[in-house]
């Protein structure tokens, strides 16, 4: 299947009225029949001082590795477990290269906005111990991967992986890390980071009602626009009753354009005022995307009806 692309981050007022740089990174990669979207996600704990170098390092090293790891599959051929493991392992190897080649050429300035906030501890061993340099750049990591018939969903720390299938359903493929509670999150800086990726592959046989019609991925800025352990219900409204809904009535490029400019920084202010990513791959063809709608609409006036006929018969059975 081939998706239109989608990919934007915008500047949260918590660290907009601070000085500090945007945290996030995004963006989408499309070469030979392969496309590609990913968010970062900055760290804004105070030791994190360059947590905003960091996502885009994640960024730019996943869409590295992804053209390689995509060259390396045959036509037809589908993503195997070893050749996932070893993708993990060389974005974990080339982003720690990435950053401590950033460190070398750059070296800690007094000035920086954000050193003024590390803790002692932190630059002692920043000064006496390499391993600790990822630190500084901490970052998550979601990436999405399309080629022939399959998509490829790696994660590593929080953040969402939603996918809608044809039949309508809302599903999280990628499964759950227990170390994502409230602000703390497994990240690319961690020593064992290749070890807390998550993946998921996705079928996009057309004849399966499983296989995905849009696929989206956010920044935890997002996540906590709406209340705890709610995320998925609201992702659900927001994705197809504005996103999707806009897609079928204006057209992609202009709910493109109404996401990225109006919607991300409406909700940023008025939510989390956190910075927000999101990026989707999604199906071109909007015959596609008003069939699914359609079913989706359809199930969610059926849950509504259920419980009032189930409750009124109870009612009658008294």
């Amino acid at each position: 299947m081939r998706f239109k692309v989608f990919a934007a981050s915008v500047h949260g007022k918590k660290y907009f009225e601070r000085g500090w740089p945007c945290q996030d990174s995004s963006s989408v990669l499309e070469f030979a029949g392969v496309q590609a979207i990913a968010v970062a996600d900055g760290h804004g704990g105070k030791d994190y001082f360059r947590s905003d170098i960091g996502s885009r390092l994640a960024v730019k090293v996943a869409f590295e590795q992804i053209k390689i790891f995509c060259q390396n599959i045959l036509e037809g051929e589908s993503f195997s477990e070893a050749g996932i493991k070893n993708f993990e392992f060389k974005v974990c190897e080339e982003w720690t290269a990435a950053v401590k080649k950033h460190w070398a050429e750059n070296p800690v300035r007094a000035e920086e906005i954000r050193w003024q906030t590390v803790s002692d501890k932190y630059k002692a061993r920043f000064a006496s111990d390499e391993n600790y340099i990822p630190v500084a750049y901490g970052t998550t990591l979601l990436c999405a991967v399309s080629i022939g018939a399959q998509v490829l969903l790696v994660q590593i720390g929080d953040g969402s992986c939603v996918v809608w299938q044809r039949n309508g359903e809302f599903k999280v493929p990628v499964p759950p890390d227990s170390d994502n509670v409230f602000n703390v999150t497994s990240s690319l800086c961690d020593s064992d980071a290749v070890s807390k990726f998550r993946h998921a592959v996705l079928d996009c046989d057309e004849n399966s009602p499983h296989a995905p019609v849009a696929i989206f991925l956010s920044t935890d800025g997002l996540d906590d626009c709406y209340p705890i352990f709610e995320n998925e219900q609201w992702f659900c409204k927001l994705y197809a009753d504005a996103i999707i809904d806009s897609m079928i009535c204006n057209g992609l490029s202009v709910t493109a354009d109404a996401v990225k400019n109006e919607l991300l920084p409406h909700m940023t202010e008025h939510g989390s005022n956190d910075d927000i990513s999101l990026a989707y791959l999604v199906a071109g063809d909007l015959n596609l995307l008003l069939r699914s709608r359609t079913v989706y609409l359809a199930e969610k006036a059926r849950e509504k009806f259920l419980p009032r006929w189930l409750e009124e018969r109870g009612k009658k059975n008294d």
